[in-house]
C-alpha cells in the first residue's frame, strides 16, 4: 500500500468514525423526540362535535306561575340586600369550545373548579357552570336528566364525568369492562346513553341551583389506552319541570 492509499484510508476511517459518533449524538434524541410525540397523541380524544362541547336547555311554558330559566352567573338585587337574581336568562345554554384533550390524573383538577361561572376549561378537561332559575311565581318538581350525545372508539370507557350541585360533587363513570363493579371513586353511569336522571322538589320561586359539570378522560383507568385515540365524546343535560311542589302533574295548557 502506497503513502497516498494510506492516507485517503486514514482520512476515510476518521470521517466514517466522525459520522458514527454523530449518528450516536443523534439517534437518541430522535427516539426521545419520537417518544414525546408519541405520548402527546395518547388517547388525544375530541370532546365536543359542531353543536359545542355540552349544551344543556329547559323547557319553557308561557305559564307565569312554573317558569325555569338558565344563567351562567347570578348578581345582587339592587333592591334587596342579600337577594341574588340571575343575570340574561335563557332557555338554553351552549359551552362553545372545540376541546381537543388527552387522558389526565383527575386528582389535579383544581377543588375550586366549581367556583368560576361560565366556560372555565383546562388544558385537558371541559369545566361549565351554570345555574337553574326558579323565575316563576310557585315552587315546582324539576328533573333534569345529564346523558351521553355521541361518542366513537369506546372513549366513554375512560371518561370521568363529575357533576357539582350546589357544591356536591359526584364522579360517574363506565363500570368496570371486567364487571367487577364501579371505577374507584365514582358512581356508575345509569344506563348506556343515561349518566344520572334525577327529581329535585320544592324549587321555591327565586330560588337557584348551581351545577358545574367536568369532563376527562382518566388516565388511571385501565381502558384509557391507545384504541380511544381520535375517539369522539359529548354530554348533554335537559331539564324539564315535572310537577307542582309534590311532583304532582302540572296542567300548562292553562294559562296564568
Amino acid at each position: 500500500m502506497t503513502r497516498n492509499s494510506i492516507s485517503r484510508y486514514i482520512l476515510r476511517s476518521a470521517g466514517e468514525v466522525k459520522r458514527f459518533r454523530i449518528l450516536m449524538r443523534v439517534i437518541p434524541i430522535v427516539i426521545a423526540v419520537l417518544i414525546a410525540l408519541t405520548s402527546v397523541v395518547y388517547v388525544s380524544s375530541v370532546m365536543y362535535n359542531r353543536y359545542g362541547s355540552y349544551t344543556v336547555t329547559v323547557n319553557k311554558f308561557d305559564n307565569l306561575n312554573y317558569s325555569i330559566a338558565l344563567t351562567e352567573y347570578m348578581i345582587e338585587d339592587p333592591d334587596v340586600e342579600g337577594k341574588m337574581i340571575p343575570g340574561k336568562s335563557v332557555a338554553r345554554l351552549n359551552s362553545k369550545a372545540s376541546e381537543r384533550i388527552r387522558d389526565m390524573d383527575g386528582a389535579t383538577i383544581p377543588e375550586d373548579v366549581d367556583q368560576i361561572n361560565g366556560e372555565h376549561n383546562g388544558e385537558n378537561y371541559i369545566a361549565y357552570t351554570y345555574y337553574l332559575v326558579n323565575n316563576g311565581e310557585k315552587t315546582l318538581t324539576y328533573e333534569y336528566n345529564l346523558y351521553i350525545v355521541n361518542t366513537t372508539n369506546g372513549v366513554e370507557k375512560g371518561v370521568r364525568v363529575r357533576l357539582y350541585e350546589n357544591g356536591v360533587k359526584t364522579t360517574f363513570a363506565r363500570t368496570k369492562t371486567d364487571g367487577s363493579g364501579p371505577e374507584d371513586g365514582t358512581e356508575p353511569f345509569m344506563g348506556d346513553t343515561t349518566i344520572v336522571r334525577k327529581q329535585v322538589s320544592n324549587f321555591g320561586p327565586g330560588e337557584y341551583t348551581r351545577f358545574t359539570i367536568v369532563i376527562w378522560i382518566e388516565g388511571n383507568d385501565d381502558d384509557t389506552t391507545d384504541d380511544i385515540i381520535g375517539g369522539q365524546f359529548k354530554v348533554d343535560m335537559k331539564v324539564n319541570i315535572i310537577g307542582d311542589e309534590k311532583g304532582k302533574p302540572i296542567d300548562f295548557e292553562q294559562k296564568s
